[in-house]
């Protein structure tokens, strides 16, 4: 299978498992507001074991560890610039609230509950990738957790710091490192098995979460606005292509992995954040373009993902 089958089905396969989730929802069995209690055992139990596995599974040679904090920093730049960019990109007629969902939909990507399975289930030979990926996310999440939760509220004083770094996954990857480092896992292999009952719920929920929430949306009319073609745009393609493009560039004199180029790719070129509708029910945010924009990338994403996958493994 070459590499724009191999992604391409695992896109697809992953966007079927939305399907019990839209049933569920269509034949009453299950409430839309149910999936507040899936989110939950996803964020504090599916998520950090998934991290902490394949934390788990790296040497953190001298290496490995430069091209972490390299990573860690090219992420921190390309979100802060996607931010700062974005601002020229909206309508200025449009209200606060619309332009800020907008922005916050092109900005911040769903590199945990869409891209950390799919980067296990595609590169599951290379952990690396993965690890590269979880510090992305984590990154990710710090930033939505200020930057994302401004944009939303347009509130200064709703950013939460401490809520950015209680993050379950940040957590999630100090304990891996720690217990990596002091050999723990090798000593108790069970910690693994035990790590990866939990890390194997992470796709199938995250699915059926994203499946709930198109229950409640009119298809029709979700395609039918220019906006969800336009942040898609922005989102899947033009943003993600730049960031790689400049990584190619810094390549010619940096040490910079496959595995890194990979992770970042991952990491950015996912649909929007399934948050921007938490953050727009909790912060009196523009929930329609929410749920719109964030169903619109992810059904997008089929098409896209493959594709600059595709183009990428040409050039890698």
């Amino acid at each position: 299978m070459n590499p724009l089958e191999s992604m391409l089905t695992n896109v697809i396969i992953f966007v079927l498992l939305a399907i019990p989730g839209y049933l569920l929802v269509k034949t009453k069995i299950l409430k839309s507001k149910e999936s507040a209690a899936l989110s939950k055992l996803l964020t504090y139990v599916g998520m950090p074991f998934m991290i902490l596995l394949n934390t788990l599974n790296v040497e953190f040679t001298a290496e490995v560890t430069k091209s972490i904090i390299l990573i860690a920093v090219l992420g921190i730049v390309f979100i802060v610039a996607t931010f700062f960019v974005s601002a020229y990109l909206v309508i200025r007629g449009d209200e606060a609230k619309k332009q800020g969902m907008m922005r916050f939909c092109m900005v911040f990507a769903n590199s945990g509950f869409l891209g950390l399975p799919l980067a296990a289930a595609v590169f599951k030979d290379q952990p690396l990738v993965t690890i590269y990926l979880s510090i992305l996310n984590i990154i990710t999440n710090v930033l939505m957790f200020t930057l994302g939760v401004y944009l939303i509220s347009g509130d200064k004083e709703a950013i939460s710091l401490k809520k950015a770094l209680l993050s379950p996954v940040l957590i999630a990857f100090v304990v891996g490192i720690v217990l990596n480092l002091t050999k723990v896992a090798v000593k108790v292999p069970d910690i693994l098995t035990y790590s990866r009952y939990f890390n194997n719920i992470v796709p199938p929920i995250s699915m059926t979460i994203l499946g709930v929430k198109m229950a409640d949306v009119n298809m029709t009319a979700l395609f039918k606005k220019w906006q969800t073609y336009f942040v898609s745009a922005m989102k899947l393609v033009v943003f993600p292509a730049v960031g790689l493009a400049i990584l190619f560039a810094l390549r010619t004199f940096m040490n910079m992995s496959d595995e890194m180029i990979l992770g970042f790719f991952i990491a950015f070129a996912t649909p929007t954040a399934g948050l921007a509708s938490t953050f727009s029910d909790q912060y009196d945010g523009d929930t329609e373009n929410a749920v719109a924009f964030t169903l619109g990338t992810t059904l997008l994403s089929v098409a896209t993902i493959p594709t600059v996958y595709w183009l990428l493994t040409m050039i890698l």
